[in-house]
């Protein structure tokens, strides 16, 4: 067999006419993290709305075109973050010319003819009112933050904007910084000592979610409770961490996608306005969703964290075949301890938060996938489709199809 090859002579010239008329848009960020791809949601849901903009996006992934592939492209804006500190020489004179955003880092390339250049960044004051406020609300003993051991800005932001807060209102801030040059382990094991002297109970707010983690797991080596003497609380939400530590952890919850929405209007405002010859860097910020609370910041009330610990593990399994039986099992508590928990806390039922994890998880499928509806109901914890179909219909006003439609 013979393979047939292709040659487009005038490639080029269709390429220029196609191109004409077409804003672009390069992106590199690093999307191991949900900011990262929080912020891309953002940054396409602007370019959705302005088609003149086309969006490419740069080694995101291991199969992917590097910066320097896309010299040629000749890019009319540039978002990246830390992960793009070196430019290929290809690039960087180009760049120079061009609108540019910088994600938690300082640009890196200088040059007075520049277009705009921006970094973004997430509102630090308003991440630590968000974190004192809810660690306030706690009534501890004492207060602590857990930074990054470096010299990071905007950890050091948050730090000062955290014991600034408290003490305006009479409280004092113990800071648990980690040893340098020390190994992970030795890192837990020092945390671990020094949560052991702070006055109990404590509440820790540290700088990101794996450093939170690292918290957690310091509690857990120095026979620390949490959230009985100890409170947690993390930054960014990252959920497949927040999610799965014991206990869950609570974390604040930057809006990351407006962030990346932002950073394209000021490429998209950069790129139609005339060329500055001094222009000076815009300091972007954009605020937060809110604290994402789980159990790591339980209110250590009886009835309070057994209500969260059972949400948990609803959250955790509704989609299996539970009863509000089994719930009661895992909290090793009586059913009737359990629902009078409920009912005081919430005014609601336990079977009413396990049908409500489960309809969340049937309209996203709806949302988001193809999947039929008859194996909707064996994916969701429903025992036949006829009896999801009729409870959707009650809960929704219309039958899964119409919703799917919608």
């Amino acid at each position: 067999m013979r393979t047939a090859h292709f040659n487009f002579p005038h490639a080029s010239a269709i390429l220029c006419d196609m191109e004409k008329d077409c804003l672009k848009m390069l992106v590199s960020l690093d999307v191991r993290h949900t900011a990262s791809r929080q912020m891309i949601g953002g940054i396409m849901r602007f370019a959705a709305t302005h088609p003149a903009w086309e969006v490419q996006f740069a080694q995101m992934h291991p199969s992917d075109q590097s910066l320097a592939d896309f010299a040629d492209w000749r890019p009319d804006a540039l978002i990246a973050d830390a992960s793009c500190r070196t430019l290929p020489r290809e690039m960087r004179t180009h760049l120079a010319r061009v609108a540019a955003v910088y994600v938690n880092t300082p640009p890196p390339i200088g040059g007075k003819s520049r277009t705009a250049v921006a970094t973004l960044r997430p509102d630090e004051r308003a991440l630590a009112t968000a974190a004192a406020e809810l660690l306030l609300r706690r009534k501890p003993a004492s207060l602590a933050f857990v930074g990054t051991g470096g010299d990071e800005r905007w950890c050091e932001a948050r730090e000062r904007f955290f014991r600034a807060y408290l003490k305006d209102r009479g409280h004092t801030l113990h800071v648990l910084t980690p040893p340098d040059n020390a190994s992970w382990r030795e890192q837990e094991a020092a945390l671990a000592a020094r949560l052991r002297d702070l006055p109990k109970p404590c509440a820790i707010w540290a700088a990101y979610d794996q450093r939170a983690k690292q918290v957690l797991d310091a509690c857990r080596l120095a026979g620390i409770a949490v959230p009985g003497q100890v409170l947690v609380l993390g930054v960014d939400n990252e959920t497949v961490i927040c999610e799965h530590t014991t206990p869950s952890l609570s974390s604040v919850a930057p809006d990351f996608a407006s962030g990346g929405y932002l950073a394209a209007a000021f490429c998209d405002t950069a790129a139609n306005s005339s060329p500055h010859p001094t222009p000076r860097v815009t300091h972007l910020r954009f605020g937060l969703l809110g604290v994402i609370e789980r159990l790591s910041t339980a209110d250590t009330n009886g009835t309070v964290r057994r209500v969260a610990e059972a949400r948990e593990f609803i959250r955790r399994n509704a989609t299996a075949d539970i009863g509000v039986p089994d719930v009661a099992a895992a909290l090793r508590v009586s059913r009737r301890l359990l629902e009078k928990s409920f009912h005081d806390a919430t005014g609601r039922t336990v079977l009413d938060f396990i049908q409500d994890a489960r309809f969340e998880r049937v309209t996203r499928m709806l949302r988001e996938t193809e999947t039929p509806i008859g194996a909707i109901s064996r994916f969701c914890g429903f025992r036949s489709s006829t009896h999801l179909m009729t409870l959707f219909r009650q809960r929704y006003g219309m039958t899964m199809t119409a919703y799917r439609k919608q």
